[in-house]
């Protein structure tokens, strides 16, 4: 009898399941469906080249409000959308006079039609067909509307000059046509980047800088004061169209001895950019952040360029906002000039108050209002005046000076003045 009651507990104990067991029962597998997408876009950019004959003497001579016009220009991909660049040798307002003014405006769009948003530039090639950087942003542009700069200074202008007094003007223009669809697809997989991939990337940079430290088959000499530096034409014509020009026309001194003279920046800085652009690193910027950035946009190295500006953007305080500002509108760094805006809506009271933005205003009265009315009306880009035409105020050949500005500008500016002066 005990033998089969302990038989029994044993069975018993051995198909009964555990507390446990009956608490924490099997979960389910789970059906994991991933959808995978892509969206596709293409942006079109048309590029206008204007040479403007004896512009010192139409500095000097041309009347305050007048202004010069180029021809039409825009791309066939979308026909609806041109552009004219004005220039207005002795400035656009009266407190422009002894300036130059620049503005693209947009001619083709309806009335009523909405606004494209449009990335320019605009710059001129020196006698060394160095780029000097006249304008640089991003706006929305609207029919018959016009942006650009109302100051930039008859020094910086005389400096762009050619050999025989001509001004070259380049303007860049890039933005989606109008009615673009922008449609979502199927994403095609990519075959991940492995370690391979990745070992072979890291192998490739470093070869680069062994070929600029070794000087092997270098073939040009960048020389700044007692100092120099080996390099290739063809590293350096890749990644800037200015090093790219230079070598390609034969009458420059720099395609016939293959030497790059530059006597208006330090070794560092142009260390920096050479590193930069033969292995993508930015170790050596951070000293000399300034010095670099302008370095980058004397030579058009963008990515250089928007890297020192990201930098010193973190890099702003109350003291040196109003010396940032001044540098940055110098050198067409947008995204400087708005984290500047962004630091005085920010800490207006301080700005204002400092010995130094009272400085800036003395020297920049119109940089100093143009940041104020930024901050007034919450807007991040500060490089830029804005304006737009009637349509019929202006014929297409010469200057007029009948250019009617946005109405709601003027009581704005007022406003921003009396802040100014307190």
């Amino acid at each position: 009898m005990s033998t089969r009651m302990n038989a029994a507990v044993q069975i018993s104990g051995l198909r009964t399941p555990t507390r446990s067991e009956d608490a924490s029962p099997q979960q389910p597998r789970r059906l994991e469906v991933v959808s995978k997408q892509a969206t596709k876009v293409t942006a079109i950019s048309t590029r206008l080249e204007w040479k403007i004959d004896q512009f010192e003497k139409l500095m000097k001579l041309f009347k305050n409000g007048h202004n010069l016009i180029s021809k039409q220009f825009g791309c066939p991909q979308a026909p609806t959308v041109t552009w004219e660049l004005h220039v207005y040798p002795n400035g656009k307002r009266e407190e422009d006079v002894g300036n130059v003014s620049f503005f693209l405006r947009q001619v083709g769009l309806q009335r009523g039609e909405d606004p494209i948003m449009t990335e320019f530039q605009i710059y001129a090639l020196d006698a060394n067909s160095l780029r000097v950087s006249v304008c640089r942003d991003t706006k929305d542009f609207t029919n018959q509307q016009g942006r650009g700069k109302f100051q930039v200074s008859r020094d910086k202008m005389m400096a762009a000059l050619k050999t025989d007094g001509a001004l070259l003007l380049i303007c860049e223009v890039e933005y989606f046509p109008p009615g673009s669809k922008i449609s979502v697809e199927q994403a095609v997989e990519a075959e991940p980047l492995d370690d391979f991939d990745e070992k072979n990337e890291v192998s490739i940079r470093d070869s680069l800088k062994d070929m600029l430290d070794s000087e092997l088959f270098a073939d040009c000499t960048i020389k700044v004061g007692n100092k120099t530096l080996k390099a290739h034409r063809c590293i350096l014509g890749q990644h800037s169209e200015v090093f790219r020009s230079m070598f390609a026309q034969e009458s420059m001194l720099e395609a016939q001895k293959g030497i790059i003279d530059i006597q208006d920046s330090r070794f560092e800085p142009v260390r920096a950019m050479v590193d930069y652009i033969y292995t993508g690193s930015t170790d050596l910027v951070e000293g000399y952040a300034e010095d670099v950035l302008a370095i980058a946009d004397k030579y058009a190295i963008l990515p250089l360029k928007e890297q020192c500006e990201r930098y010193l953007s973190t890099t702003i305080n109350c003291k040196n906002v109003a010396s940032t500002a001044v540098f940055a509108d110098t050198y067409s760094a947008s995204i400087l000039k708005q984290a500047c805006t962004k630091y005085m809506s920010l800490h207006h009271r301080d700005v204002l108050r400092s010995a130094e933005w009272k400085q800036m205003k003395r020297e920049r009265s119109e940089l100093a209002n143009d940041l104020l009315e930024s901050v007034l009306v919450g807007d991040g880009a500060t490089n830029s005046g804005d304006f737009s035409f009637s349509g019929s105020d202006e014929s297409a050949s010469t200057g007029s000076g009948n250019v009617l500005a946005n109405d709601s500008r003027p009581p704005l500016r007022k406003r921003v003045r009396r802040a100014a002066i307190r």
